[in-house]
């Protein structure tokens, strides 16, 4: 057996040993990584190299600036009470309009953060009281939460398993995360609205009416969006300062304009917390890096290449999909997604961003059927719900799960005929 094949196993077998133990607790994925990372150098006989594995994390630096950024705008805007001005307005005169609003509630954080971490810790809590309110069952709310967040992070304009796909299409150096909006926009927005439109009976039934304070604590996040939109669709032709720039300007708005008085601890306290709540995942992220760079060192990307030379690179492509789908339900989103890094690394800079958008549809989908560590074990987690079992709301995931994962099947088969949708 070739001494690549030996070390490929032993970097899968560290990270998917150290998950098992650890019950695939998202807070343990950047050590099982980086243990990996550092076992791949050491087992390839090219001791600790502190290069690759510091410089891996850059690849993803550009691209996880705005995400972090977001999550503190996000965090300033609930801590303010704008976040339950949102939740209250977003709720409609009919079942359907207010399953839409309580699904884009859920949806909007992992949207600019890129993580579905950010939409449970947002927008759980206020949804599931409001389905308890109607007299739903918790494994309904639990179920629906937990697409809502997954919805989150496939639509646009950030998404973590993008991210993590570009940099693998960009070969040792990383592709811009640029020109994903559309194509995002088109894996997800079908899952999005038929699920929304399926989970309209769970908002039958009276509730109290939301308190509402006035409109204007949220200007700075319609302000936000607005901005987004256009840097997303109309960025080759109007320059706003790139999403940093945009999710600044929130932030200091939201400053301005809370919905409640705050003391400077409080706002401070917000501040910190945003970077609290993201860091997790953009630290697995970054020990994902550090994996690929290994990988790339020590021949597994080599050999790799080697030995895909016979086949399409389409065929690839969907035989690490499904891959990364089935190995997503044992363990979570991190062996996933470097599968997903190496599925689009064959197209390299030649990047079709549709494709690459169609690739990372497996990866947010493993992390939506998880059996831990998912979104399911996040919403679970952060709800404090014990009563309600994987089986129970498998079906709810189920239908949304198929439906961006056939997507993203169509987007790498017929890619380079829907360049059109590529701003």
């Amino acid at each position: 057996m070739r001494e690549e094949y030996l070390l490929a196993l032993v970097m899968l077998g560290v990270a998917a040993v150290f998950e098992i133990v650890t019950r695939n607790k998202p807070k343990w994925w950047a050590p099982a990584l980086l243990l990996a990372a550092v076992a791949g150098s050491l087992a390839a006989g090219m001791g600790l190299r502190f290069r690759e594995i510091v410089e891996g994390p850059f690849g993803f630096l550009d691209a996880l600036l705005p995400c972090v950024v977001a999550m503190i705008f996000l965090r300033t805007l609930k801590d303010s009470g704008a976040w339950e001005e949102l939740f209250a307005r977003l709720q409609g005169k009919s079942p359907l309009l207010t399953s839409f609003g309580m699904l884009l509630f859920l949806a909007l954080p992992g949207m600019l953060t890129g993580f579905a971490t950010a939409s449970v810790l947002m927008s759980a809590r206020p949804v599931y009281d409001l389905l308890m309110k109607k007299g739903q069952s918790k494994a309904k709310a639990v179920g629906f939460i937990a697409v809502g967040a997954f919805l989150g992070v496939m639509l646009p304009p950030n998404c973590a398993p993008a991210i993590v796909a570009a940099n693998g299409a960009g070969s040792v150096l990383p592709t811009p995360y640029v020109g994903f909006f559309l194509p995002l926009l088109v894996l997800a927005l079908p899952a999005f609205l038929l699920f929304g439109c399926m989970s309209a009976p769970l908002f039958k039934g009276e509730a109290p009416a939301p308190e509402k304070r006035g409109l204007l604590p949220l200007l700075p996040l319609l302000a936000t969006l607005i901005l987004v939109l256009v840097d997303g669709l109309l960025g080759s032709y109007v320059y706003v300062g790139g999403q940093v720039v945009i999710f600044l300007v929130g932030l200091v708005l939201a400053l301005l304009l809370p919905a409640r008085k705050r003391g400077a601890k409080d706002v401070l306290d917000a501040l910190i917390n945003g970077v609290t709540d993201i860091a997790g995942p953009v630290a697995a992220v970054f020990a994902l890096g550090s994996f690929i760079e290994v990988s790339s060192m020590n021949g597994i990307r080599g050999i790799f290449s080697y030995r895909i030379l016979p086949y399409g690179v389409s065929t690839v492509m969907l035989v690490l999909m499904a891959l990364s789908v089935i190995l997503g339900i044992l363990l979570s989103a991190p062996l996933p997604a470097f599968f997903i890094a190496y599925a689009v690394f064959p197209i390299g800079w030649l990047a079709n961003t549709v494709i690459v958008t169609g690739c990372a549809a497996a990866v947010g989908v493993a992390g939506l059927v998880a059996l831990r560590g998912g979104a399911f074990s996040l919403v679970k987690e952060e709800l404090a719900v014990e009563d309600v079992s994987y089986g129970q709301v498998l079906r709810q995931l189920l239908l949304p799960a198929l439906l961006v994962l056939a997507m993203g099947v169509v987007m790498v088969l017929f890619g380079d005929k829907m360049t059109a949708i590529i701003l």
